[in-house]
């Protein structure tokens, strides 16, 4: 007869995402322009982040980290960067073996 652990891992649902600081979510908001100017638009509904590119559909961030996120159902990733002085700059967006630096506009 086996004993059960004493401490049994955190069971969390699939696609659930790490909880991150509403302040933090806030200071990802915003506007982000890409090279080729298409512009893709990143604000907060209570605990997550939503993504839309300009004239398409929206979609769900869900956090790996504390900036790093996917999309919720699609192959994307997200990264938030920062610069010098700790603000957000700009977000990778990494979609199909392609990576995309989108400046944050203010």
């Amino acid at each position: 007869m086996s004993a059960a652990p004493l401490h049994a891992a955190p069971q969390t649902a699939p696609d659930q995402g790490v909880l991150i600081s509403q302040d933090t979510l806030d200071g990802y908001t915003g506007r982000y322009v890409t090279p080729d100017k298409l512009a893709l638009r990143v604000w907060r509904e209570g605990n997550v982040l939503k993504l839309q590119s300009e004239g398409g559909s929206t979609t769900t961030l869900i956090a790996d980290s504390e900036t790093t996120f996917h999309t919720d159902g699609q192959a994307a990733r997200v990264e938030f960067a920062f610069d010098a002085a700790d603000r957000v700059s700009h977000l990778l967006l990494v979609q199909g073996g392609a990576t995309v630096k989108a400046l944050r506009q203010q």
